[in-house]
């Protein structure tokens, strides 16, 4: 996993906090956005900016 503060994110305390939830809640993505109330014109932004904390 990638080191979440070298990422450029649109908020990076809302990115780490969706990791964190993710890995503590067992949620997927979407569920993560869900639960952030993430609105659905920048999701694509944040789930780009969460892939690249898993794919190298």
């Amino acid at each position: 996993m990638c080191n979440v503060t070298n990422i450029k994110a649109l908020d990076s305390k809302v990115i780490r906090n969706i990791l964190r939830s993710m890995a503590n809640e067992h949620w997927s993505v979407a569920e993560a956005l869900d639960e952030y109330d993430i609105p659905e014109d920048l999701r694509p932004q944040y789930e780009a900016q969460i892939e690249e904390c898993f794919v190298n």
